[in-house]
C-alpha cells in the first residue's frame, strides 16, 4: 500500500533526483522509494554483520580462572532449581 508523505529536502538533492528520474524514465517518487529502500537495506546488512553470535564472540567458551569457577560453583543455590 502506498502512502503520501510530506517532507523537506535539500533543493539540490531534489533537482538531482528529478534529473535521474527523467533520464531513467521513472517517476520522481520511484527514484526516492528506490533510494530509501537501498539505504535501509544497506543499514540492515551492516547491523546484521555487526551483530555476532555469542559463540562467535567467545569462540564457544569464555575464559575463567579455575579459582573463579570454583568460587561460583561453591555459591549457595548453584545446584538448586
Amino acid at each position: 500500500m502506498k502512502k503520501k508523505l510530506g517532507t523537506m529536502l535539500d533543493e539540490d538533492l531534489i533537482f538531482r533526483a528529478k534529473q535521474v528520474a527523467i533520464s531513467q524514465g521513472k517517476a520522481f517518487s520511484q527514484v526516492l522509494e528506490h533510494a530509501l529502500r537501498f539505504y535501509l537495506e544497506s543499514i540492515e546488512k551492516k547491523n546484521k554483520a555487526d551483530r555476532k553470535e555469542v559463540s562467535e564472540t567467545t569462540r564457544g567458551a569464555m575464559s575463567i580462572s579455575p579459582a573463579s569457577l570454583k568460587a561460583i560453583m561453591e555459591e549457595e543455590g548453584v545446584y538448586e532449581s
